[in-house]
């Protein structure tokens, strides 16, 4: 049985979990739709779609799974979102997203929660086959403008708007500082202007490779363990998840250390 980061994928058997999920999808009603887009094109023009929130997915698929046996647990392990589908005989499925440092570096909490809610909308409707949203024909991938009517839970704004041109400029001039703390002011003058921005998992994806890649001529510099130690300290402040095991940069201090213990 196939394993990833050490969680199986499925129980040995999985036939009496299959036919009550194919029970299940026969008599469950799609989630309402209760929120909207507007998408603007790069053409000027624009169009709206819907999806369905979190709320609105549980609310149509529990009655349902409960009566065909059925469960969702959602779990966060080390960087991974885990979303298991459980059946009243024991059988699973798993499936598995990363979080990684998308999740892990934000100015607040709340937008490190806004995060997880996310992917935690689109797991649980793809291990049960529900559709929570229309087809956008992938505008934002593409660079159109998407434009967020709906407000936010006690009337806060709407999101910021971005375009995918924009986008790209962010993530080209992170490669052009040459040190953390550039990087990182860089980084709090874009946030400041778009807030939201601290969810975007490309923007962060790129912040954390250019923090990764300055880390580690960082540590070129590192004559012995003790100024090692000085080093991690310092990105401990900075940005614990660039250090942490497993990352470009941890196992880079992992390699540094053995090589003056030799």
């Amino acid at each position: 049985m196939e394993e990833i980061i050490g969680i199986p994928m499925q129980s040995a058997e999985i036939g009496k979990l299959t036919e009550a999920l194919s029970k299940f999808q026969g008599s469950v009603q799609q989630p309402k739709l209760n929120k909207s887009v507007t998408v603007k094109t790069k053409e000027g023009g624009s169009y709206k779609f819907r999806y369905a929130d979190l709320g609105a997915c549980v609310a149509a698929a529990a009655p349902k799974l409960q009566e065909n046996g059925l469960a969702i647990i959602q779990t966060i392990q080390g960087h991974t979102l885990v979303t298991t589908l459980s059946h009243s005989s024991g059988e699973f499925i798993n499936s598995q997203m990363p979080l990684n440092q998308q999740t892990l570096f934000s100015t607040s909490f709340q937008s490190i929660g806004s995060m997880i809610t996310y992917m935690k909308r689109y797991a649980y409707c793809a291990i049960l086959g529900l559709v929570a949203d229309d087809d956008d024909d992938a505008n934002a991938a593409c660079g159109n403008h998407v434009e967020y009517n709906d407000k936010q839970a006690g009337g806060r704004s709407p999101r910021a708007q971005i375009t995918g041109a924009q986008l790209k400029n962010f993530m080209s001039s992170f490669n052009e500082k040459q040190s953390i703390d550039e990087l990182m002011a860089c980084w709090q003058i874009i946030i400041k202007e778009h807030p939201t921005l601290s969810n975007n998992e490309q923007l962060v994806q790129a912040l954390f490779q250019r923090a990764s890649i300055l880390g580690i001529e960082e540590l070129g510099t590192c004559q012995n363990s003790t100024d090692i130690d000085v080093l991690t300290e310092r990105w401990k402040e900075i940005w614990p998840a660039v250090i942490q095991d497993k990352t470009p940069f941890g196992n880079a201090i992992a390699q540094k250390r053995k090589t003056f213990a030799a």
